[in-house]
């Protein structure tokens, strides 16, 4: 799934931007190893080495911290003597050579989200220990992760939904009535009018709009707002976006199929179906309350497993 893609992505990135000074580091920390107080001056003269490390400290084979925690502008005796079981991250398996990444945790005492890498430190060419360095996410400048979109995922709805699907028969709503006119409305206002996500609401026969020029808030409006020749008004010529992941002479393709996939069935067909250009992913809701997003590509590849 995107979302593991995009995590292990930042993560590579954050070990790319971290490996050559913490291991440089570590190489430092071997030489004076195990002197807590030459450990203490060692970390604080290296503090600035690390990129955008927050704390540093070290921690002897058995894990147990023999430097305090040293920070920008503090040295903090009370965390000598922690294990990594009393630590607030799971750490997961430890590195014999090189480094190796936590989980995300709370900081105890900031209560930001931290994330920490874990350098072994080898001396005489055994392991000596281990270098940690603690980062506050919010401050690590990892570039956008390339993983934003997603597989055909599924999601059930809610059982008693599904149990009592075939008890049930579609209505035809106003949209439905109306849709070869709507279908005109949308396919023209995501072409050239800014409008670059839209919910179409089958079984309450509304639509939901997202635009360019107020992203961060959303557009509702009913059949009849839709289908009034004066829309055009409220929402001004815009050319249709380069980026956008979906080809503009694929959106029509896009609406009649959720026309499709309304009509094909009485008892399971679609209530609403949802378009984002920008990232090219399709929306599904039927009427047994399960859900799908799939790739515009996946949608209308008749060959796709959705479809059978």
């Amino acid at each position: 799934m995107w979302f593991k893609q995009a995590i292990l992505y930042k993560k590579a990135e954050l070990t790319r931007m971290l490996e050559a000074p913490l291991a440089a580091l570590a190489e430092r920390c071997a030489t004076v190893w195990p002197e807590p107080a030459a450990l203490d001056a060692l970390l604080q003269d290296g503090m600035a080495s690390v990129p955008h490390a927050q704390r540093l400290y070290v921690c002897d084979a058995d894990t147990r911290q023999i430097s305090a925690g040293i920070t920008a502008g503090q040295v903090e005796e009370h965390r000598r003597g922690r294990r990594f079981s009393e630590q607030p991250y799971d750490a997961g398996n430890l590195p014999f050579r090189g480094m190796t990444l936590t989980s995300v945790f709370l900081d105890e005492d900031t209560l930001k989200r931290r994330i920490a890498a874990i350098q072994a430190v080898i001396g005489d060419d055994m392991l000596r220990g281990f270098l940690v360095a603690e980062f506050e996410l919010d401050t690590i400048p990892l570039p956008q992760s390339a993983f934003t979109g997603a597989g055909w995922t599924q999601y059930k709805g809610d059982p008693a939904i599904r149990a009592g699907v075939f008890n049930q028969c579609r209505s035809r709503s106003r949209l439905d009535q109306h849709i070869d006119q709507v279908v005109d409305t949308l396919d023209a206002l995501m072409r050239s009018h800014g409008i670059y996500h839209v919910i179409l609401h089958f079984s309450s026969s509304r639509a939901i709009f997202w635009v360019f020029d107020d992203p961060y808030s959303y557009r509702f409006h009913g059949v009849d707002e839709i289908l009034d020749p004066e829309i055009w008004l409220a929402y001004p010529a815009r050319p249709y976006p380069r980026n956008a992941k979906v080809p503009a002479a694929q959106i029509r393709s896009v609406l009649e199929r959720f026309q499709a996939l309304r009509e094909s069935d009485e008892n399971i067909y679609l209530r609403s179906g949802s378009l984002n250009v920008m990232n090219g992913i399709v929306g599904l809701t039927f009427s047994c309350d399960g859900s799908h997003y799939l790739t515009v590509d996946e949608f209308l590849n008749q060959q796709h497993p959705f479809w059978a």
